[in-house]
């Protein structure tokens, strides 16, 4: 089975750029000016007073507007939490991601459909290191655009959310429908299936044979081993990418609930 095409966590919001933000920041502060400008002692003493109520409310929106976005995206977003979507099957059944009918690259067929959102801790790691079984988001190497390769055009770099299953320093394996750490095989309460005994030929990082990991490098895997894009195709993941730990779902509403 060929793994899923992962193409990333996040939704449009999410990849808006400090450029951006500040050019949307800019042009409704012009705004908020011309709007102060027509529900000022400028307007001619004809127009009503209602009107230039009116102008003022609708600056003191923009002006509101303009806060909220500074706070979200210039400071709470780079630096403590960043909401993100899951847009594929690969973190299942842990995070769901599918789309009514069938999906044409694990063929499994749903009766609804499910993204949740989940929010993601981008302080944590600032002040500590991620640990085994974190729910991690990060940003993948070229090598994981599975997709893009697929489809013959440059790959480039996703985000991705996958679960750490290494640590610096740790030795794994999958062997025999098992994944060992270090010599000892896991108990996975978490997965949605054991995994295949017959690993993809391309499966080839920690499949078959252990793999040491380096300082600075971690494992990930995704809960849906069946169908997961993760290491065992595209190889480690260093620890300089970890955006942050998905802490908790939060839509939709029958699925909040805190992530471990």
């Amino acid at each position: 089975m060929n793994p899923s095409t992962d193409s990333g966590a996040t939704e449009f919001l999410a990849n808006l750029s400090i450029g951006s933000v500040v050019t949307f920041a800019l042009v409704l502060t012009i705004l908020r000016i011309i709007l102060l400008r027509f529900g000022g002692k400028v307007v001619p003493v004809t127009d009503s007073p209602d009107t230039n109520s009116f102008f003022r409310g609708l600056a003191e929106i923009l002006e509101s507007l303009i806060i909220a976005g500074i706070l979200v995206f210039l400071i709470i977003r780079p630096f403590f939490v960043q909401a993100f979507f899951i847009p594929s099957e690969s973190m299942e059944v842990t995070l769901l991601g599918h789309d009514e009918g069938t999906n044409p690259y694990t063929g499994e067929t749903h009766t609804d459909t499910v993204h949740d959102h989940i929010f993601v801790n981008k302080m944590i790691y600032r002040i500590t290191e991620p640990k085994f079984r974190d729910i991690i988001v990060f940003r993948a190497p070229i090598e994981a655009d599975m997709e893009d390769k697929n489809k013959g055009i440059p790959q480039k770099e996703n985000v991705l959310i996958k679960r750490l299953m290494g640590l610096p320093g740790d030795t794994i394996e999958v062997r025999d429908g098992k994944l060992y750490r270090n010599n000892q095989v896991l108990s996975e309460p978490y997965i949605k299936e054991p995994i295949s005994e017959i690993q993809p030929s391309n499966a080839i990082f920690g499949v078959g044979q252990p793999l040491k990991l380096k300082p600075g490098q971690l494992f990930v895997m995704g809960d849906n081993r069946n169908d997961s894009n993760d290491s065992r195709f595209w190889g480690t993941l260093e620890r300089s990418r970890v955006i942050g730990k998905a802490s908790c779902i939060f839509w939709p509403p029958k699925r909040i609930r805190i992530l471990h």
